[in-house]
């Protein structure tokens, strides 16, 4: 079956038959033969979850026999296949650990590609392949670079000082990246919330001119990301519209929506005539009953862009309205932080509603009520800023912004290490004093 893999010769009934003889004679392969048997099957796209979770099986017993090529292949054929092994994983992530300083650039990046791709989290490995790859960065291809920092983002896994290492380097040689290396590390930087103003600029500077062979998904995760890190490339957006265009119906659900969301948060004054025209409203129009609820969410607030420039909503009064609702069924539930300060506005004896629901679908994390005028307080955690930086991300400002337009209301901004800042010092003196003066001030201020 190696040989027909390594020709590309597909033949399924072959490979089903090899498949059932396998499964009873699999305590008999060795590791090479264990390897090479889902890499055949892997490598021509041929589907067999049977023998695979037998291979998995028979392979536990012998793992700490397998060579760091054989761990290789069994990694990355059952991450090509989509089929999830979690004791085989595990296993071969302790192996890994021990072995690490055997690998070289590419097994480095395959393994944590092959563990993002599968969703399996082993936070321990992926602390050390980011320790060892520091000294390897420089040696990183585009498509290297362009994977680890993909897989880190894809699992959740941060790792700030190899992300700054890897933009270093991305930075001098952008011009070797192809036009899915562009785009993915834009998307990875922007998803894990990493903030590297220089290599945005020049992954934008690199796109401009090579916007033409991006395809619908490259445009979409590309917007998407300058938007998400609220880096803003007039330039860029004006070309990508321009390119966009013509072939909006080409786009799927999910990639329509991050577009049109990109445009929303940029709300570039160019970029407006683009995603107000008739056209790209029929084409969501016509993808509407496509769009799961996450990508709704991004349709309500591009529809409240509308509203902000053109005074009325552009989708039909009946999807306009299904946006809302699907905006509106958000639940929101207060943080340990969020607590903390309502606890202060209490005792200074404030009246406030939590979680309250405004006009436009936004909640807002306390509604108060001083002389009969409404403020809003957004009380921002870790989460609305990129990384360790104090730059909020594209999705808050959205939010602040379309409040302040739409419903009419400055959001009081409480950032979380000015809180964590007051609360130290009235922790030390045993009372509220600094937050309630912190507060006052902010309020004083409104």
């Amino acid at each position: 079956i190696w040989s027909y893999a390594s020709l590309g010769h597909i033949s399924s009934l072959l490979f089903d038959e090899i498949a059932e003889v396998a499964l009873v004679r699999v305590d008999e392969f060795s590791s090479q033969e264990l390897a090479n048997t889902v890499c055949a099957y892997a490598a021509i796209g041929h589907s067999s979850p049977a023998l695979f979770e037998k291979i998995a099986e028979a392979a536990l017993y012998s793992i700490h026999k397998f060579n760091s090529q054989e761990l290789a292949n069994m990694l990355w054929a059952y991450a090509k296949v989509g089929h999830s092994s979690h004791a085989l994983f595990d296993e071969i992530s302790e192996i890994l650990l021990c072995r690490i300083h055997e690998l070289n650039s590419q097994e480095l990046t395959n393994k944590v590609w092959a563990y993002a791709t599968l969703g399996h989290v082993s936070p321990t490995l992926f602390d050390k392949i980011a320790e060892v790859s520091l000294g390897y960065v420089n040696e990183f291809n585009s498509q290297e670079l362009a994977n680890t920092v993909w897989a880190y983002a894809t699992s959740g896994h941060t790792s700030p000082t190899l992300f700054n290492k890897i933009a270093e380097v991305s930075f001098r040689r952008i011009d070797e990246f192809s036009p899915q290396e562009l785009a993915n590390i834009a998307w990875a930087y922007a998803k894990i919330g990493h903030s590297s103003p220089a290599l945005f600029d020049k992954i934008a500077e690199a796109s401009l001119c090579r916007v033409h062979d991006f395809n619908s998904r490259n445009i979409a995760n590309t917007v998407w990301a300058f938007a998400s890190v609220g880096h803003y490339s007039p330039a860029l957006f004006d070309k990508i519209a321009e390119v966009t265009w013509p072939c909006l119906h080409q786009y799927n659900s999910q990639e329509l929506a991050n577009t049109v969301w990109a445009y929303a948060v940029s709300n570039f004054p160019s970029n407006v005539e683009f995603c107000h025209d008739q056209c790209v409203a029929d084409s969501i129009i016509s993808s509407f009953e496509k769009f799961d609820r996450w990508s709704l969410f991004q349709i309500h607030q591009w529809n409240l862009w509308c509203s902000e420039s053109l005074d009325n909503s552009i989708l039909p009064s009946d999807l306009s309205n299904r946006c809302l609702e699907s905006f509106s069924l958000e639940d929101g539930s207060p943080s340990k932080l969020q607590r903390s300060v309502a606890h202060v506005l209490t005792k200074m004896r404030i009246s406030f509603e939590e979680e309250a629901r405004l006009g436009t679908g936004y909640s807002v994390d306390m509604l108060l009520t001083i002389n009969g005028e409404k403020i809003p307080i957004e009380v921002d955690g870790p989460s609305h800023y990129l990384g360790e930086s104090k730059t909020q991300n594209g999705s808050t400002r959205l939010k602040h912004r379309q409040i302040g337009v739409l419903d009419g209301l400055e959001i009081v901004t409480v950032p979380y290490w000015e809180w964590d800042e007051v609360a130290a010092k009235d922790k030390r003196n045993n009372g509220f004093k600094y937050r309630i003066a912190y507060l006052r001030s902010l309020l004083k201020k409104q």
